[in-house]
């Protein structure tokens, strides 16, 4: 009967034994487990000139990406596009555009394919090794003023504001788009 306890108490050990490793390798693989990458950003447009920004179109390297497209911006009005990943640490770029009678050609740089015209605001999310890389760019045509604003509400996503200005605004751009 001793044998039998000695092997009760080693099966108890063993089943201690046992638990512990379980739970030690369920706790290590709850931290080492990745978090939820994906990524949103709400993008808000100013338009603060004095002719109608017209809608020109948007892209994005994976579809779904964009589930709300900005339109037309009357003058003084605001638009809005919102840009949200399909996967976890999704890689993803895109553009949208508009154009404004009259306005002079991108400058320096021609706007990114689709795009045709300016002002554009193209995205780029790259990540490596978990660590996420995003790139804003934003052009006007001929020398309009650019205001461009972060606000950052949580981990994962960002709120950009921007402002298009006219040339004789185009020293407080910056400033009148932060005032808003």
């Amino acid at each position: 009967m001793m044998r039998s306890s000695s092997s009760s108490s080693s099966s108890s050990s063993v089943a201690v034994a046992f638990v512990v490793a379980v739970t030690f390798v369920v706790a290590s693989t709850s931290f080492v487990a990745p978090v939820k990458g994906y990524y949103t950003a709400n993008v808000i447009v100013y338009n603060l000139l004095n002719t109608t920004l017209q809608y020109g179109g948007c892209y994005a390297s994976v579809n779904g990406t964009i589930p709300v497209k900005p339109s037309n911006i009357e003058p003084q009005q605001v638009g809005r596009l919102f840009i949200t990943t399909t996967q976890n640490w999704e890689d993803v770029s895109g553009v949208c555009w508009w154009k404004t009678a009259g306005a002079p050609p991108c400058d320096p740089n021609k706007p990114p394919a689709p795009a045709t015209s300016c002002p554009y605001i193209a995205w780029q999310r790259v990540v490596v090794a978990g660590q996420e890389d995003i790139q804003w760019d934003i052009e006007t045509p001929g020398h309009f003023g650019i205001g461009d604003v972060s606000i950052t509400k949580r981990v994962g996503h960002q709120s950009k504001q921007y402002c298009i200005c006219s040339a004789d605004d185009e020293q407080n751009c910056q400033s009148m788009c932060a005032d808003i």
